[in-house]
């Protein structure tokens, strides 16, 4: 009789465990779409947000030198990138919290922040001597299933090796305008294919002259999702 009572509070016991472990397990279930949200804050700087709440800043610019809204310490992230070492890209103090940065001058190769796996590819506008303000990595990331490119303060055409360690790409950002004229643009275009262009650092008009691809405005913060990539390559004009 003994005997019984104890294995039938055992399998009490067992039973009221497996109850738990499965209401954990369905309230670990994601709770809404996969997508990515998309924020634009000026010059070549962004902030993307995964769905499960892992946050990006691309290129921090010192607000103070520009006409800029954005506040030092106001933004929150968990991992930084910066493409090149000047106040335009670099001015890591705009994140708040202590997100992993990811400068240009110790990011070429394979790296992890947060789960995340980021590939920094030292592209050929470094070859001006042994001036490391002028070195550009560009970076690579995957986001709920999309994979991004931001090219950085790049001064000329992806070559075919940047090329390869690049990859596929379905979202990049590139500059527009300036020194990085049409002709380093198309060469960049045609070698990466991009499902999406978003420009950065543009002046004059985007959607003309290089570009054969249908432009779309958004909004400064905008959500993208691997359901709504394009079958047509076009330019997202934050």
């Amino acid at each position: 009789m003994h005997r019984s009572v104890s294995l039938l509070l055992a399998l009490v016991l067992l039973t009221g465990c497996g109850s738990r472990r499965h209401h954990r397990e369905r309230r670990a279930a994601p709770a809404g779409p996969r997508q990515t949200t998309i924020q634009f804050l000026g010059r070549g700087c962004f902030r993307l947000t995964s769905s499960v709440g892992l946050t990006v800043l691309i290129d921090p610019y010192n607000p103070s030198k520009t006409s800029s809204a954005v506040k030092a310490g106001s933004v929150p992230a968990d991992v930084v990138f910066v493409t090149h070492e000047d106040d335009t890209a670099n001015f890591t103090d705009m994140a708040s919290g202590s997100p992993q940065i990811f400068r240009s001058t110790m990011a070429v190769g394979v790296n992890r922040a947060s789960g995340l796996a980021v590939r920094g590819i030292r592209t050929s506008s470094d070859k001006v001597g042994g001036d490391t303000s002028r070195l550009n990595v560009a970076f690579v990331w995957s986001m709920d299933g999309i994979r991004y490119c931001h090219l950085g303060a790049i001064a000329d055409p992806v070559n075919l090796s940047e090329s390869i360690n690049i990859g596929n790409v379905d979202v990049l950002f590139m500059p527009v305008g300036g020194g990085f004229d049409e002709a380093k643009q198309r060469i960049t275009l045609e070698r990466l294919r991009p499902k999406i262009l978003i420009p950065i650092c543009y002046s004059g008009g985007v959607g003309g002259g290089s570009f054969r691809m249908p432009t779309v405005h958004v909004r400064s913060t905008f959500t993208l999702s691997r359901e709504q990539l394009p079958a047509t390559p076009t330019i997202y004009v934050p």
